[in-house]
């Protein structure tokens, strides 16, 4: 009987193996570490504090010890415990910037302001730049009551976060007592913002309160937002001084009818032309033979209703006590009906004024009209409407065309 002899291995193959055999382990290692960092990644991002608090692993996640703060903070109310989490986690990872403020929290939550502040202080040169963090930092400093950085971080965030503007104003309102007291602790770039917040709160004389402070550079205030304001006002029934701001829009001009010869569209607001929706007419400006200038005022009724015509209209300033003239041009084709065209000036906001045009009927070539608006006294502005009355008649709706131009009251 022969025997085999073992092969021997030389020394080059033995390393081989060795070396091959390390690798696997090496491999093997890496991706026992890869499988425990996912599985503790994700037990971490579902919030499964008691996993975390049985893995080693875990420890070096700064995100399990923000988990942990929070759970001191806010479910066990041990805002000490929460701070060592919290100073755990940043020395962790420092960039965990949410960790620095929930760190500051806690320590402003047990009086320890100081190191509030100096947390906040040592972030400084990131806050600046990035606008979450200084959402952050505006909501800690009014937890801590530190007026400094709260003013610097609420005109922040009137300026640059208006997601925010509605939180903000009301933590404002909330710190300094009224929107009364917030005036004094606003920047120069935060006025209009301000301005339009006091607005939509019905803040009528703190609106009012700060607009006079604004209307001493009112040159570098926003027109869209003079016309707000100015509407804002006339809704309120401030005419004096919605005439102010609507003067400040367009400045003093000798008569009291804006854009008479109708050459931009309504404004729908303010002291502007006010056009509003009507099926049963169209209402648009034209440029076919105006009476003057480059376009007029067309009204076009397609007979299908009988309808009572307000859609046209216009706020005027006046003066109380002065007696103004009315002078403008009108033209008509085919109108139909008993009840014609004609202007109306009645008095807004006051009584004691209501004067009317000779209504329009048929066809007319253009003509001159004018009619006398005596101001009563008290009355600050006068509501001058286009107007059709519905007609008694069996055979009632209104066709035909009526042009409007070269509207002036002086």
């Amino acid at each position: 009987m022969q025997f085999r002899k073992k092969p021997r291995w030389s020394s080059e193959a033995m390393r081989g193996i060795l070396g091959r055999t390390a690798l696997s382990m090496v491999l093997l290692g890496v991706a026992s570490s890869l499988l425990g960092y996912g599985i503790c990644s994700h037990r971490i991002d579902v919030m499964d504090l008691a996993f975390q608090k049985s893995c080693i692993l875990a420890d070096f996640f700064p995100e399990s010890w923000v988990l942990r703060g929070h759970a001191a903070y806010y479910e066990d109310l041990d805002s000490r415990r929460a701070g060592e989490c919290y100073r755990k986690a940043v020395s962790i990872l420092p960039l965990q910037v949410d960790a620095w403020f929930d760190l500051a929290r806690s320590e402003a939550e047990r009086g320890n302001e100081r190191e509030a502040r100096e947390v906040l202080d040592l972030l400084s040169p990131l806050l600046s730049r990035v606008s979450t963090w200084k959402w952050q930092e505006f909501l800690l400093a009014n937890d801590m009551h530190d007026e400094e950085r709260f003013a610097s971080c609420m005109n922040f965030v009137f300026n640059r976060l208006p997601h925010r503007l509605e939180e903000a104003s009301y933590l404002s309102r909330q710190f300094y007592g009224d929107y009364a007291s917030v005036l004094p602790h606003l920047e120069k770039e935060s006025y209009p913002v301000f301005l339009r917040q006091l607005m939509r709160a019905n803040e009528v004389d703190v609106a009012l309160s700060l607009w006079q402070t604004m209307e001493k550079d009112s040159d570098a205030v926003d027109s869209k937002l003079k016309l707000q304001f100015c509407q804002f006002l006339l809704g309120h029934k401030k005419l004096v001084m919605a005439k102010r701001v609507w003067k400040s829009c367009f400045g003093q001009d000798r008569t009291a009818i804006h854009d008479g010869e109708f050459q931009g569209e309504p404004l729908n607001t303010a002291f502007g032309w006010r056009r509003s929706a009507c099926p049963e007419a169209v209402v648009e400006r034209s440029m076919e033979a105006p009476y003057s200038g480059s376009s007029c005022l067309h009204l076009h009724f397609r007979g299908t209703q009988n309808i009572a015509f307000r859609h046209l209209s216009q706020i005027v300033p006046v003066e109380a006590g002065q007696t103004y003239r009315l002078r403008f041009a009108e033209k008509s084709r085919n109108l139909t009906t008993d009840q014609g065209i004609f202007l109306q000036v009645s008095g807004y906001g006051c009584s004691g004024l209501n004067v009317q045009s000779e209504p329009v009927l048929g066809t007319m070539p253009w003509r001159r009209s004018e009619l006398e608006v005596p101001v009563p006294q008290g009355c600050e502005a006068v509501l001058l409407q286009v107007v059709r009355k519905e007609s008694l008649k069996f055979d009632s709706k209104l066709a035909g065309d009526y042009w409007l131009d070269a509207v002036v009251m002086e």
